[in-house]
């Protein structure tokens, strides 16, 4: 089965370096070129850093072994940590300081002095605004792009080599790209089309939707599903009821950027009709030590778990692999309880074949 075939790649050891990012040593000092190709120079691997991206946090923790190098982060960061495994597993993170940016990803540089961080690490694809008063505050910034699987692998690396933790780096790295190969040679085939998946972000107040620039899009492509939002040209759209009945896709995914459940798409009457509603194939993306919906150092976990709902293979294997990959990333193990709590058993329990995920 797809997921059992997954489950047993195991992750190798050591690897080359992936992305834009490299290193080199000037002399005690070291030289890092982030991900928009910018140099950064640093007397040696950084053992304090501020993260203002969401996904960064918890990156740095899983590339560094260990929360102690986070000296701040963005408050929604945080909002994804709390009640999570990683929270759970690492409950100092509940204290580290969230002050160091407003909204829009503007930097607080007063907060963030104050932290002393050795690099702040900032968006490099959103403008100057929020990235040049941390440099004139004398600030050193790595900068990160975001949103294809190359930004991914190239972040990681960019972490191992700003930490001095390149084999860890290296490993999650060439783990990723092992079992892209691996999933992309074991998809089922299938007769007919390919089922459509929707994504859509799980805010209460809105319809928004991955749409084809999105990394949503590359995963439900990736697993063998079709993305009825590839033909909106953006990542992100908001789109209306009446969109959603036209596209009436097979499948909906609900992201964890709100509180949105499946039970409230199924009681819903303007949706009744909907295929996904009907069939009750809506599902709530999964919660680990970040959120699965975007890229992140648990994308493989993700591909298993999509795989598994598009092709009817279920969670085969799925729970002994997030337990082999959390005691890497995080040096911990989930029990049985949390893992129905990441894998959000309670939430899908009114959806189709979801009992398959359970133990």
């Amino acid at each position: 089965m797809l997921g059992g075939a997954l489950a047993a790649a195991a992750l190798p050891l050591l690897g080359t370096a992936c992305g834009r990012t490299g290193q080199e040593k000037s002399g005690k000092g070291l030289t890092v070129t982030d991900l928009t190709g910018k140099n950064l120079e640093l007397p040696g691997p950084a053992r304090r850093v501020v993260t203002i991206p969401l996904p960064a946090a918890s990156m740095v923790v899983a590339v560094n072994g260990g929360p102690d190098v986070l000296a701040g982060m963005n408050a929604a960061s945080l909002t994804a940590i709390k009640g999570s495994f990683l929270g759970e597993a690492y409950p100092e993170l509940l204290k580290v300081p969230t002050d160091v940016a407003g909204a829009e990803f503007a930097p607080n540089v007063e907060s963030v002095l104050a932290r002393r961080p050795d690099v702040v690490i900032q968006w490099g694809d959103r403008g100057p605004g929020i990235v040049d008063p941390l440099r004139k505050a004398g600030l050193k910034v790595a900068q990160l792009t975001y949103g294809t699987q190359a930004d991914l692998e190239g972040a990681i690396a960019m972490y191992g080599r700003l930490l001095g933790k390149r084999d860890r780096a290296d490993r999650i790295a060439d783990g990723m790209r092992r079992r892209l190969k691996k999933l992309r040679t074991e998809i089922p085939g299938r007769a007919g089309p390919p089922p459509s998946v929707l994504y859509l972000r799980g805010a209460a107040d809105g319809l928004r939707v991955g749409g084809g620039d999105s990394y949503n899009h590359f995963v439900t492509e990736l697993v063998g599903g079709r993305n009825p939002a590839a033909e909106i040209k953006a990542e992100q759209a908001t789109i209306d009821v009446e969109q959603l009945l036209k596209w009436d896709p097979d499948i909906i995914l609900l992201g964890n950027f709100g509180p949105a459940t499946p039970q409230d798409m199924y009681d819903d009457p303007a949706l009744a009709s909907l295929r996904a509603v009907r069939e009750r194939r809506i599902y709530k993306v999964p919660l680990g030590g970040y959120r699965w919906d975007p890229p992140s150092q648990e994308s493989p976990l993700m591909w298993q778990w999509l795989a598994g709902l598009v092709h009817g293979t279920g969670g085969a294997g799925l729970r002994a692999e997030v337990v082999r990959e959390y005691a890497f990333l995080y040096g911990a193990e989930p029990t049985d309880t949390q893992l129905d709590t990441i894998l959000k058993l309670s939430a899908n329990s009114g959806s189709r074949d979801y009992d398959d995920f359970g133990r």
